[in-house]
């Protein structure tokens, strides 16, 4: 024990860190070689009383019972203290680590943090402010705050070599724009050439820094100053100011830089803009010159700029006023009256999407209405623009007049008066025959019509045309050339013309002689047009005729066209067949189709019509019945589209009919088939439910247990209200349907007989109307009617007390009504919507009883085929117990 206490006390001995300990009444009892020299710094030594900065925190941990931490400043020395108590003297060990140089760190990270901070507000704000002034008068303030100046300024280079006072926080508002001489900026001018950061530290005789001639010059001790720009383009000086002696250090010179550097590229920036912009005045001033109207757009189509004669001939506006509005807006404005500036929106569009999609550039002629109201016609070159990056932008365009020339050209048409004759009859190979020699002049498409070069046919006289007609043409052709001469008739023949390769072709042959002075013929003028695809399609046409006017008679059915107000005006096929009448009877007006059709039917086909009309381009298909001429019923089915111009107006409607009536005989015929097969099944259920009611009722009268007894009674009557159904729907007409309320008057009564003992006073109400249901719906609500109502009957009512029982059924929404057996098959029927109400006033429902999970079997059965119907079941316990069960009859 005494080794390990020589031990400690050699170690706190020789501990790095002071070591102190305190009595109970505040003495310094021990000190270490450090902590000796910690109370020397405190002015104070062992056997006296501990100094307050170290009492007051060891008086505390005393009494506490606590160790605790603190930090003292002593002189230049930060130290950690940690106060231990020593509880059996009752005193206090104090032990102490330097963290001067941890502090300095810590402050120093600080301070960084607090730059980058400032730096990245003053980046924020030179990408937000478009001004530079703006800019610095925001910025300056956080630079001398972010370097612990109390003023900051920047120093303009002028190109003499002085200065000027562009900007400054802290500094009088006189000093703003004020020259400063060479020698009086000498720090200013030294850190331009030097191009590096000049720490101002320097002091005058009056112990304070020339600050270069401005107002203030008493209290500045020292600075720092950095250059803006670089040194082959100076701006000028970023400086800071301090009215205290202290040193700046080296994260004051790099933040001060990275202000400067933020400066100069902004400066950089506002010089590229400049000459930018320089660049689009000498742009626009050279297409304002440029004798053609030229334009740019992007690739939506809204206008980006145009030049002057653009916005003045064609819209007679500014140039201002196009951009950033497409050619639709801008005609309209110009002109709101033009009816066609859809037509030559959609005609640019389609030219510049075909620009975009081909790229390069393309010119083609339109017309364009000009601001004068004159059309003019111009040829328009466009090509598209591209980014620096590659992508296409817009496009350019460059429109020429060539109105002029455009009328030049008419006058030179006009002035070949031989040819604009032959033009005018629609001609492609021209020719001028001299009949006195019987040479020929060819001119038009003479190798597309003939396979002769120009040269080949300038050989071939009028004798030589004539033998290239076939041979079997050639006389008529010949005699009817004859007697027009002899008449001074134009002559138009159509005969087979053998082309260089020996093929023939259809031509027409149009013409005319000419007479000399002297009255006698001297030349034939002509025009010869190829015809064979006519020809052919002619005779396409016409067996196509005879095919489809075969196939409408086969096919039994019409083929019809009528007018918009349904009068017909065209009928083929089997008219006479379907209704007895020949085709003229009908579209004559003679006979009115629509009063043939059957009046029960007419309703159907006027809505529509109705919806038809509503609907361009529409089909519609329906049936209905038509009667003959002789007076007999014919089942008819149509299929008519309304056919509509762009506006969507009606302006013909097209369709075909056939006879259905052997079909709607054989559906009857299975239909009745149907529905006999169904009523005799309905009737064998009905049967075999009754034998099986028997069967359970002679059961039940061999037990003697009431609980047996009344479970086959439950029994039996599900298996009656089951049968009710059926023996319904044997009765009705309607197989598949049945009238629910008929069998629920039939259902109750049957329930109340079966528990007529004690029940004579209960008085059963039914608000039911005749609806027709399903016998998918109906089995399973007759069920949990019958489940509810017996229920009610044996809990709810004591013997000889009066009650009430109401079922009510309603229809959450309105039936679609038919209107005859002819009905449209375009829209189905959606379901119908119901809500049944059971209640009683036979007490309350146990509160303790959840009717959803209940374990007897009735509510179970009931919970289960509300579940089958897809339908919801409320419960509502009071005065009288209520189901609500909503649920749709698919």
């Amino acid at each position: 024990m005494e080794n390990e206490e020589n031990w400690m006390a050699e170690f706190i001995l020789n501990s790095p860190g002071p070591v102190l300990r305190i009595g109970k009444k505040g003495t310094v009892l021990y000190a270490n070689k450090t902590g000796k020299s910690l109370l020397e710094a405190l002015n104070s030594r062992i056997g006296e009383k501990a100094p307050d900065e170290i009492l007051k925190p060891a008086r505390r941990v005393v009494i506490q019972k606590i160790p605790a931490q603190t930090e003292l400043k002593v002189d230049d020395k930060i130290y950690s203290i940690i106060f231990t108590p020593l509880l059996a003297f009752e005193g206090t060990i104090l032990s102490a680590f330097e963290v001067t140089s941890l502090k300095q760190a810590k402050e120093k990270l600080l301070f960084r943090q607090k730059k980058y901070k400032v730096l990245s507000q003053i980046s924020e704000l030179s990408l937000k402010t478009s001004d530079f002034q703006a800019l610095l008068d925001q910025t300056l303030p956080l630079v001398a705050t972010a370097v612990g100046a109390e003023y900051c300024s920047v120093l303009k280079l002028l190109p003499d070599g002085d200065f000027i006072f562009e900007t400054g926080v802290g500094w009088k508002p006189e000093n703003i724009g004020r020259i400063i001489k060479k020698d009086s900026a000498s720090r200013a001018g030294y850190t331009v050439l030097s191009s590096r950061t000049i720490m101002l530290e320097k002091l005058d005789k009056n112990n304070s820094i020339r600050t270069m001639g401005l107002e203030e010059n008493q209290d500045i001790i020292s600075g720092i100053s950095v250059l803006m720009g670089t040194v082959e383009k100076p701006y000028g000086v970023l400086m800071a100011h301090s009215t205290k002696k202290e040193k700046f250090f080296e994260e004051n010179a790099c933040f001060l830089s990275a202000t400067a550097v933020i400066f100069s590229f902004v400066i950089q920036r506002k010089k590229v803009e400049a000459a930018l912009q320089d660049k689009v005045y000498f742009l626009e001033t050279l297409l304002d010159t440029i004798p053609a109207l030229v334009f740019y757009k992007d690739r939506k189509g809204i206008y980006q700029g145009c030049n002057e004669l653009f916005a003045k001939m064609i819209l007679g506006s500014s140039k201002e006023r196009i951009a950033g509005h497409s050619i639709y807006d801008l005609f309209k404005a110009s002109s709101p009256e033009l009816e066609d500036i859809p037509e030559l929106e959609d005609a640019y569009e389609r030219m510049d999407k075909q620009l975009f999609q081909k790229g390069g550039s393309h010119a083609y002629e339109a017309k364009v209405v000009c601001s004068d109201g004159l059309r003019r016609d111009f040829i328009f070159n466009k090509a598209i623009y591209k980014s620096f990056c590659g992508t296409v932008e817009g496009l350019i365009g460059v429109m020429l007049d060539i109105t002029g020339r455009k009328k030049t050209e008419e006058k030179l048409q006009k002035s070949e008066e031989r040819y604009r004759i032959i033009a005018e009859q629609t001609g492609q190979l021209i020719y001028d025959i001299d009949l006195k020699n019987g040479l020929v002049e060819w001119a038009g498409a003479v190798n597309e019509l003939t396979g002769y070069s120009n040269k080949e046919i300038e050989n071939l006289d009028f004798y030589d045309w004539l033998e290239h007609i076939h041979s079997e043409d050639y006389r008529r052709v010949q005699q009817t050339l004859k007697n027009c001469w002899n008449t001074g008739e134009k002559f138009n023949e159509e005969f087979r013309f053998k082309r260089k390769d020996g093929s023939y072709i259809f031509v027409k042959n149009k013409g005319v002689y000419l007479r000399d002075d002297e009255d006698f013929i001297c030349r034939a003028l002509g025009v010869m047009e190829d015809v064979t695809e006519i020809k052919q399609s002619s005779e396409k046409l016409r067996e196509s005729e005879e095919l489809y006017r075969s196939f409408l008679q086969n096919f039994k059915g019409i083929s019809f066209k009528l007018g918009p107000d349904f009068t017909p005006l065209l009928m083929q096929g089997a008219v006479e067949e379907i209704t007895g009448y020949i085709e003229d009877d009908l579209t004559s007006g003679r006979i009115k189709l629509i009063g043939l059709i059957n009046p029960e039917d007419m309703k159907m086909l006027e809505k529509s019509m109705e919806k038809m009309n509503s609907s361009p381009n529409s089909i519609r298909e329906y049936d209905y019945r038509l009667k003959r001429k002789d007076g007999s019923v014919r089942w008819i089915h149509e299929l008519i589209h309304n056919v509509c111009n762009a506006s969507g107006e009606t302006m013909f409607i097209q369709g075909y009919a056939y006879d259905i009536t052997q079909r709607k005989k054989a559906e009857e015929t299975l239909e009745k088939a149907e529905k006999i097969g169904m009523r005799e099944t309905h009737h064998r259920i009905k049967n075999n439910l009754q034998i099986v009611s028997s069967m359970l009722s002679l059961q039940a009268d061999k037990f003697k247990d009431k609980e047996v007894i009344e479970a086959f009674r439950e029994s039996e009557n599900r298996v009656i209200s089951m049968s009710i159904i059926h023996e319904e729907l044997y009765k009705s007409e309607d197989v598949a349907s049945i009238d629910f309320a008929a069998y629920l008057r039939k259902l109750t009564a049957d329930i109340l007989h079966s528990y007529r003992i004690g029940n004579e006073k209960v008085k059963l109400i039914l608000e039911v109307d005749s609806t027709l249901f399903g016998v998918d719906t109906a089995i399973p609500l007759g069920i949990i009617i019958n489940e509810l109502f017996s229920n009610s009957l044996k809990y709810a009512f004591p013997k000889d007390v009066e009650g009430k029982i109401r079922i009510s059924l309603s229809r959450n929404d309105v039936e679609c009504q038919k209107t005859g057996e002819a009905t449209e098959t375009n829209f189905p029927e959606l379901p119908s919507s119901f809500t049944l109400v059971y209640s009683d006033n036979g007490g309350y429902f146990p509160e303790k009883v959840d009717f959803k999970n209940s374990k007897t079997l009735g509510l179970q059965l009931v919970n289960a085929l509300v579940e089958q119907i897809n339908g919801t079941i409320e419960l509502e316990r009071g005065n009288e117990t209520k189901y609500t069960i909503r649920f749709e009859d698919k």
